[in-house]
């Protein structure tokens, strides 16, 4: 359990203690559970949504899955006093297993806790899977337990946790089948309004998906969290304008992290730099008090002096790179995580890399943490892959920008996914690595492909043909994979768009032949 009030984390732990033969280890902060994680794992996470002028429960709870912290099995139960609808939005957005508003009595603590325990003893099997990485066999064994018979207390979380399982596992339509059921029969569930805008967006089907998220912009509790995603679709179709516009719906205080580090970037297309520092220096003004919020910002403003550093010539990089690690210094001060310390070392080190001092650069990277990327975030993993090539390491660069690509595949929040992909996108670009790594997730695509899995194969099509935008083979294949599938839109692309920016591609004849075949293709199935 979390909880920043000590006389309130004595009491809720006590009333724990009479509920069942529980070990209860208790925080005061997610700095202090962060550090426990480090040497053991726990079924089941209470937390207080807010903890002191710090990161929230929420943060923390993202925080810590992503990095691998928090096994898929744990159980969340959210506590908070704080009944404003930006709250409880943020915390049903996770997902939780349960929430409790405070002033809860015993009686209802005892209730959902005895609740979980039994659904937990239900499913043991399926978390032992997930936790394993075994997706499919979790799918199959939750299969076989609706086959038995589900316990009536126990349908509504059997039906989530299968709907979360079928998308993971590459089953979107069967997962968004669930969440249309649920629904149907009470258009108010939020978990399933969230369930049903992930599968249309994976699904690439993006005009859907923004006619629902617009619906849902209305609603107190899914409002911030709706103008974000629909900020990511408009960022994906390169509608910078648009992203600024959704972003300046939610209140500047609201604008979480990684909103605030979209709109610059939105503003840096724009070139509105301006603008796009004034925004960081002033969420950093926010936080001031707040160490670790504080020291966020503080990393994203010196990786944006960084990028212009890189973008501008040679002769005129010096004033930003100054601030950059004047501000990185400021970050990384008295700093013990290893996470840390590495983010701080490699934008030291990238500082090093576009100044010229490779010594600098190569002595910075001595630390024992530096080359375990097991934790790594993709945004810094692409910054540590241009420290490499700069210092002649291609090999590694590449690596790493995979690693990249494959971490961000995993990542929960659509926002961060968006802009990890930019960044992985025109880092490859710069090193000259993304027709390399096209080919190969084209490869993947084709075998795909083949064995009739349409939905898996056209996400892989669409990356390599975004990665290498001139390879007319990579947008002929998304396109043939398209008509198959009986999808005339797929992300940003419509059928028709798509066929003529292919068609506007110098193409060999081989390539010409193949696309007026699947012109007469589409025609044929009237897409």
């Amino acid at each position: 359990m979390v909880e920043d009030n000590a006389t309130a984390r004595t009491a809720l732990r006590g009333h724990l203690m009479s509920i069942a033969n529980l070990s209860v280890s208790s925080f005061a902060s997610g700095v202090e559970l962060k550090a426990a994680l480090k040497k053991q794992n726990f079924e089941l996470l209470l937390m207080d949504y807010h903890l002191g002028e710090g990161k929230s429960g929420v943060e923390w709870v993202q925080i810590l899955r992503e990095s691998g912290f928090i096994r898929p099995s744990t159980g969340i139960i959210f506590l908070t006093s704080d009944r404003s609808p930006q709250t409880i939005g943020r915390v049903m957005d996770l997902q939780p297993d349960v929430l409790l508003i405070k002033p809860y009595t015993i009686a209802s603590l005892t209730r959902q806790i005895n609740h979980y325990l039994s659904y937990r003893d239900f499913v043991k099997n399926v978390l032992h899977a997930l936790d394993n990485k075994q997706v499919e066999r979790a799918v199959s064994i939750v299969r076989a337990k609706i086959k038995d018979g589900i316990p009536p207390r126990l349908v509504g979380d059997i039906r989530k946790l299968y709907a979360r399982l079928l998308f993971e596992s590459g089953e979107i339509r069967r997962a968004l089948s669930i969440y249309d059921d649920v629904l149907t029969r009470s258009d108010k569930v939020l978990w399933a309004q969230w369930g049903k805008v992930k599968c249309q967006y994976a699904s690439g089907q993006w005009p859907e998906c923004k006619d629902h998220l617009g619906d849902m912009v209305n609603s107190s509790l899914a409002r911030d969290k709706a103008f974000e995603w629909l900020a990511s679709i408009s960022f994906e179709q390169n509608a910078y304008d648009q992203v600024e516009k959704y972003l300046d719906e939610i209140n500047f205080s609201e604008l979480s992290l990684p909103a605030a580090k979209m709109k610059t970037i939105a503003f840096q297309k724009q070139d509105k730099v301006v603008e796009a520092i004034d925004l960081l220096q002033r969420k950093r003004a926010m936080h001031r008090s707040a160490k670790d919020r504080f020291n966020d910002f503080t990393f994203e403003l010196a990786e944006f002096y960084l990028f212009l550093a890189e973008e501008s010539p040679e002769t005129n990089r010096s004033e930003s790179l100054s601030q950059a690690r004047k501000l990185v210094g400021i970050a990384g001060r008295s700093q013990g995580d290893p996470q840390a310390l590495q983010k701080r070392d490699y934008l030291l080190a990238f500082s090093a890399v576009l100044d010229g001092d490779v010594e600098k650069a190569i002595h910075l990277l001595e630390g024992d943490y530096v080359d375990n990327y097991l934790r790594t975030e993709p945004s810094v993993l692409v910054i540590a892959a241009k420290v490499h090539h700069g210092l002649g390491d291609e090999r590694k660069a590449g690596e790493l920008l995979l690693m990249a690509k494959q971490k961000n595949a995993e990542l929960q929040a659509v926002l961060e996914q968006v802009m990890n992909d930019e960044l992985i996108f025109s880092g490859g670009e710069s090193l000259g690595l993304n027709h390399q790594q096209a080919v190969s997730i084209n490869e993947t695509g084709t075998q795909l492909f083949i064995e009739g899995l349409f939905s898996k194969a056209m996400k892989h099509f669409y990356d390599a043909f975004q990665l290498s935008p001139k390879t007319a083979a990579f947008g002929l294949n998304l396109l043939q994979c398209m008509i198959e599938a009986d999808i005339g839109v797929y992300r940003k692309y419509r059928l028709k768009q798509l066929i003529e920016k292919v068609t506007a591609l110098t193409l060999n004849e081989t390539n010409k032949a193949r696309l007026e075949q699947l012109v007469l293709l589409a025609q044929e199935h009237a897409l």
